[in-house]
């Protein structure tokens, strides 16, 4: 009777293991169940009966090479380790702790491993660089979203990645998904390299966000006029990209207009450090203010080399570049000449100013600077013009602007000069008379 009910049991196994292979590799977890109980059923079978028939013994040899080649295929389908928590199956029954077969894939998985945590690490380290910078000033808006979004993503994958209970989390996913566990790994650094190429991506847009910052900034101090908010704008700026020459410059414009004049001047050195030829002439411009007159020539005719240098290179083709040019030529031999006047230097500071005046027709509104130093240099020559320096006084005080402290101080000089011409003129008429 045992035999039988053995034999019963040996064909419901069998049936249960042919009902899972039949299955086109989509079997049911009811059926892979169905099939571990009925393993079950033969292990206490065979242990109930003393002596068994050798053929049994073979045919159940058969059915478990069977089954453990369907271990792949189980796993994939159900947890295993989840049914032995409900079930808890002995150590020995050792259906319920079968592993999927090794795929040749996965004798990679150490390198796929390790260069998945260098992924993680590297993604680490651009979170802390990108945070920092963002967390050096006051975050706003967009550093909020930027140190919360990308550090959370971070988090995430890194736990996901390296956490027992972020891989099982994973694990569920991909098996949901249906993706070959041999192909989990690379799915992992695949996810990885995601986020590093994401931050590494955020990290090259700095500049841009810096950019963005050094134009609100100068909206708020040109347009604005809210110096405050201004200031912290080109902070965050140079924070996200201290290669700014833009923000630098604008920022030292700042400092100057608050009379932090040496803060002012670090900030134009490390603009024209970058590049930027306008910041040698505002350099170049304090140190004509402090009395350094070689240190401004030496600055400013660096500055024209510059821009003699670019020009050639054909670097500027735009129009708005050109006239940027224009403007920084014209402001670099205006300060020349002021330079050489301040030095005596009558004959090359005319000369300078001159290339300065021939730059007037380049923009909309004459500037009077270069005429109210051109008429001081005309009068302190050793040959005497007062008639060509009556001339240039009075483009001065035409066009000047009383804005600019400099221009104020030569509108004073012009109308004095002036003033005292007419009044020759006037004892000239009454004497002919």
């Amino acid at each position: 009777m045992r035999i039988l009910e053995l034999e019963s049991t040996l064909n419901r196994y069998e049936a249960a293991l042919t009902a899972v292979e039949k299955t086109d590799n989509k079997p049911s977890p009811e059926t892979i169940l169905r099939l571990l109980i009925a393993r079950n059923l033969v292990h206490e079978k065979f242990a109930d009966i003393a002596h068994i028939y050798k053929d049994k013994l073979i045919k159940l040899v058969e059915l478990d090479s069977r089954l453990k080649k369907q271990a792949g295929l189980i796993t994939q389908t159900v947890q295993l380790a989840d049914l032995r928590t409900s079930f808890h199956p002995p150590k020995d029954y050792w259906w319920w702790f079968l592993e999927a077969p090794t795929h040749p894939r996965d004798r990679f998985d150490w390198l796929w491993n390790a260069l998945t945590v260098t992924s993680l690490t590297a993604s680490v380290s651009l979170v802390v660089d990108i945070s920092s910078r963002f967390l050096s000033t006051s975050l706003g808006f967009i550093g909020s979203f930027a140190v919360i979004s990308q550090s959370t993503l971070t988090l995430l994958t890194a736990g996901g990645i390296l956490t027992k209970a972020g891989r099982r989390g994973i694990e569920e996913i991909l098996s949901r998904l249906r993706i070959k566990k041999y192909l989990w790994e690379e799915v992992k650094l695949g996810l990885s390299g995601v986020l590093l190429l994401s931050l590494i991506g955020f990290r090259g847009s700095l500049p841009l966000i810096s950019g963005y910052f050094n134009e609100q900034g100068l909206k708020n101090y040109e347009e604005e006029g809210d110096w405050s908010t201004a200031q912290s704008d080109y902070e965050r700026a140079l924070s996200l990209n201290p290669d700014n020459a833009e923000a630098h410059y604008n920022f030292g414009r700042l400092y100057e207009a608050l009379q932090e004049l040496d803060k002012a001047r670090t900030q134009y050195r490390l603009a024209a450090q970058g590049g930027l030829d306008a910041a040698y002439n505002e350099l170049g411009r304090l140190y004509i203010q402090d009395k350094k007159y070689s240190q401004a020539v030496s600055l400013l005719l660096t500055g024209l080399d510059n821009l003699e240098e670019k020009d050639i290179q054909n670097k500027l083709l735009k129009t708005e570049d050109i006239k940027t040019k224009n403007e920084t030529q014209y402001a670099l031999f205006k300060n020349l000449g002021w330079a050489r006047l301040k030095q005596g230097n009558y004959a090359d500071a005319e000369a300078d100013l001159i290339n300065a005046i021939e730059l007037d027709k380049t923009f909309e509104q004459t500037p009077a600077a270069a005429h109210c130093l051109l008429a001081q240099v005309i009068e302190n020559k050793p040959e005497k013009d007062p008639d060509n320096a009556l001339a240039e006084w009075e483009i001065c005080l035409r066009y000047n602007d009383r804005r600019n402290p400099d221009e104020d101080i030569w509108f004073g000089m012009a109308r004095e000069r002036i003033d005292a011409q007419v009044g020759v003129k006037d004892k000239t008429s009454e004497s002919t008379k």
